[in-house]
């Protein structure tokens, strides 16, 4: 049941993965790698978009409601790896990242357009929206339109400190 909506941020979402993906090539050998001390690695990226193991993105946008709002915490600074996530190879990662991106997208399809409008109420984003009362296409547009590529700039950083040229 896709709407304009859904459909602009699939459109969204594609051009963050995109951006991510470029990022990554070539990257499998500088998984443990950051661009300066004390940085995150672009395994610590990759598992921080992840978000904690078992995460997904469906059943947190089912809690989203009308009215008795649920409280979204989000975590800025956690990078969520675990002793699993430190095995997994890129590939293993990327495809774990776009497994929850197809998981997320199925969810979205089928709703009703009435449905997008349930919000959750996420504090971290009062302070650079302005409200923490967040609809479903502003957590997903805000998901990958800022969040996944503002990492993905974290990883171009990666790529230009361990010599790799500029994604194309």
């Amino acid at each position: 049941m896709a709407n304009a909506t859904v459909n602009e941020l699939r459109k969204k979402s594609d051009a963050a993965a995109d951006n991510l993906h470029r990022q990554l090539a070539g990257m499998e050998p500088y998984l443990e790698r950051a661009d300066a001390p004390g940085e995150w690695t672009t395994r610590e990226v990759l598992c921080h978009l992840l978000f904690e193991p078992g995460w997904s993105p469906s059943a947190l946008l089912k809690t989203f409601a009308e009215r008795n709002l649920p409280v979204v915490e989000i975590s800025p600074g956690t990078t969520n790896v675990t002793p699993e996530r430190e095995k997994m190879t890129l590939a293993q990662l990327a495809g774990a990242l776009d497994e929850q991106r197809r998981e997320l997208f199925a969810y979205l399809e089928g709703l009703p357009e009435s449905d997008l409008h349930r919000k959750g109420r996420i504090p971290l984003f009062k302070q650079f929206m302005g409200t923490d009362e967040i609809p479903i296409p502003m957590f997903v547009g805000a998901m990958f339109d800022y969040h996944w590529n503002d990492h993905a700039g974290q990883i171009a950083k990666i790529r230009a400190a361990v010599g790799l040229p500029a994604a194309a």
